[in-house]
């Protein structure tokens, strides 16, 4: 699981005069159902980036790290790389200074090599920046479980045990007493007993006595389980502190997590989203299933709302666009606040040499300089690319029937961009 602290160890990666080789390429096996088709995409970004570099002026130590960097990278793609759930790969290395970091994730990435001084760490800020984390912390009265949930995976951070005592002093003896020779739970069914016995005003001693100690062992557990609650929140929002989640899923029976849920901090309690019946007992696999499904209904939901926000706004002074040729306009202005996607959509356009602006069409003159368009192979993917670089939110959906009757493209925006009849022309 990549964090912010993977990033950081990147950017101080000591590389002294050797280059960084950074392979990010799309596995998805919806589009790519076999190895052969990323493997013949890697060959061709290795073809063109090897004819790029036969320009650059770098020294015979610097390309011999490089060409090792490909021939390992093409013997992992070969022989080591399970595709299994994986819908993207990163692989960051540096031969001459033995850096070698293959990850997998279960979203795709747009496919890109990259050969540099530095790490090319756009692909995981984008990650870190766009899909959010989750926080699952699962509760009993002795126990506790602290983990992160991240783009289909979890990790386990802590665990907490606060036993509750198993005895408590006895005034009466003066000894100290296991709860269970006081037999709470049947102390309070004989207590309200007797008390149906006796009558209005009746009583016994022996029943106060047992009254009084059932009562002291109850404040006693009590204070107990209410510290336990307490630390467990103390412990979770030094986690968040140090993680960032973005949102929190407890779990355990309904009176422990309402008790938990009560000593938490008020900005982590808005952050909650659902329960789970999971508790500390559980295993990582039942957990992570519950927990996926709270996140895939929290997700949907959101998604939902998002996709109204932007359909209530779109008009000619709102701040919503639907479909390609207002989404780009907008983006090319850097409007767009949060661009919204069909997943795995494709498309073929433009992009102009000279300012970079999109279009639609594969080749035209660039509605800002007028330069020449070249053709590109994936609209989508350039505007995905192009909106991170702008730090706007990129939300994918897999399905949606606004979406699709946008041609799977839409934003949320920051300002209403300004009128561009070029642009309007070129989507005719």
């Amino acid at each position: 699981m990549i964090s912010r602290n993977d990033v950081k160890k990147l950017l101080a990666f000591e590389n002294g005069d050797a280059w960084v080789t950074t392979l990010s390429l799309n596995v998805d096996g919806r589009a790519l159902p076999k190895r052969q088709g990323y493997s013949l995409v890697f060959k061709n970004l290795l073809k063109q980036t090897r004819a790029d570099l036969e320009q650059a002026a770098l020294s015979p130590q610097i390309r011999a790290s490089i060409e090792a960097d490909f021939n390992r990278m093409e013997a992992y793609l070969r022989d080591e790389f399970q595709r299994s759930h994986h819908r993207g790969l990163l692989i960051y290395a540096c031969s001459r200074k033995g850096l070698w970091q293959p990850l997998s994730f279960p979203v795709p990435l747009r496919s890109k090599l990259v050969v540099q001084p530095h790490p090319y760490t756009l692909p995981l800020t984008s990650l870190l920046d766009q899909y959010p984390k989750y926080g699952v912390v699962v509760v009993s009265q002795e126990r506790a479980r602290i983990f992160e949930v991240y783009l289909g995976e979890i990790v386990e951070h802590s665990e907490i045990y606060d036993e509750v005592p198993g005895k408590v002093h006895d005034p009466e003896s003066r000894e100290f007493k296991s709860m269970a020779w006081y037999g709470l739970a049947e102390r309070r069914l004989e207590r309200r007993g007797r008390r149906s016995e006796s009558g209005v005003g009746g009583g016994n001693s022996e029943s106060s006595v047992y009254g009084l100690a059932e009562r002291k062992i109850e404040r006693h557990v009590e204070n107990h389980v209410r510290h336990h609650f307490k630390r467990i929140a103390d412990t979770t929002f030094t986690f968040f502190r140090d993680h960032h989640f973005d949102s929190l899923i407890l779990g355990g029976q309904p009176e422990n997590v309402n008790g938990f849920e009560s000593t938490l901090h008020r900005y982590l309690a808005s952050r909650i989203i659902g329960r789970i019946k999971g508790d500390p007992k559980s295993s990582l696999p039942e957990l992570l299933e519950e927990s996926l499904q709270v996140i895939q209904q929290a997700e949907s939901e959101q998604k939902d709302q998002l996709i109204q926000r932007i359909k209530d706004a779109n008009g000619p002074n709102g701040l919503g666009v639907l479909g390609l040729a207002p989404t780009l306009h907008a983006l090319m202005q850097g409007g767009v606040q949060t661009l919204v996607v069909h997943d795995g959509a494709t498309l073929p356009g433009g992009r102009c040499p000279s300012c970079g602006h999109l279009t639609l069409q594969e080749e035209a003159a660039c509605p800002d300089c007028g330069t020449a368009t070249e053709p590109i192979p994936d609209l989508v993917e350039e505007a995905i690319e192009e909106a991170i670089l702008q730090g706007a939110q990129v939300v994918h959906l897999q399905q949606h029937p606004v979406l699709s009757e946008s041609q799977g493209m839409a934003a949320l925006l920051r300002y209403q961009p300004a009128r561009n009849t070029n642009v309007a022309k070129g989507a005719a």
